[in-house]
């Protein structure tokens, strides 16, 4: 590797195949959780979303990446550009660069598939407001725009903070529930090992804002409660280097 990563543009690190190809093979699987770090520091500490008046930074962002040396059989299959919205039935992901031989549907087969993307998972409005969980993050940013011309402003866009923050991130592992039939079925019994494998990686990352450490802390109320929050997965949190 002959470049810092975080000296990188933020598009380019969102080709990940081309990222590894710049790596020794025996030091891939290390070379992936550098360049998701790379990213988590980038979209926390240097860019927010944009939208009509109103910023929202990110709160939590989960990564998924599969190709036939990172089995990670959860990640939704695409074929899309880098640096594009990916709408799914979890939420919405920044996608990376991404090809799959058979479209959008599951494959249990690797091939020379690539595919993967940045799920976001919380976002905090104008340093206010939180929205807690994929799918209300998907419904925040899409809520409704015109369905005759474009209007400027209405969509969100990925943009440069004003000002760089230095936050402290953190890692753990992703929030996911799984059915061991159910994954055999989909991706095939002879990789359900390699599901599991995959779903014990730390790749989702946070930071600790006020308002998800008072989800933390909060007593039991239904309308608060974020059953998904990263205190919960039952892996030990570790900062990013």
């Amino acid at each position: 590797m002959n470049k810092n990563l975080n000296d990188y543009p933020l598009l380019e690190l969102l080709d990940v195949k081309s990222l590894l190809q710049t790596y020794p093979i025996e030091k891939r699987n290390e070379a992936i959780g550098e360049i998701f770090d790379a990213i988590a520091k980038k979209l926390f500490n240097e860019y927010h979303i944009k939208k009509g008046d109103s910023t929202y930074d990110f709160l939590e962002i989960e990564f998924y990446y599969f190709d036939k040396g990172h089995k990670d059989y959860i990640t939704y299959p695409r074929t899309i550009g880098k640096g594009n919205w990916f709408f799914h039935n979890s939420g919405m992901d920044l996608s990376f660069e991404s090809w799959s031989e058979k479209g959008f549907e599951k494959t249990s087969e690797a091939g020379e598939n690539f595919f993967g993307g940045i799920l976001i998972r919380s976002l905090v409005k104008d340093d206010r407001t939180a929205t807690i969980g994929p799918l209300k993050c998907c419904w925040k940013l899409f809520d409704s725009f015109c369905a005759f011309e474009r209007r400027v402003n209405e969509l969100p866009v990925i943009e440069r903070k004003p000002v760089e923050t230095k936050h402290d991130i953190y890692r753990t592992v992703r929030y996911i529930r799984y059915d061991k039939d159910k994954a055999a079925k989909d991706y095939g019994v002879k990789n359900f090992d390699s599901y599991k494998e995959h779903l014990d990686l730390p790749y989702r990352y946070f930071i600790k804002c006020p308002v998800l450490i008072e989800l933390k802390n909060a007593p039991y109320k239904k309308e608060i409660q974020y059953r998904a929050q990263p205190w919960k997965t039952g892996s030990k949190e570790v900062k990013v280097p």
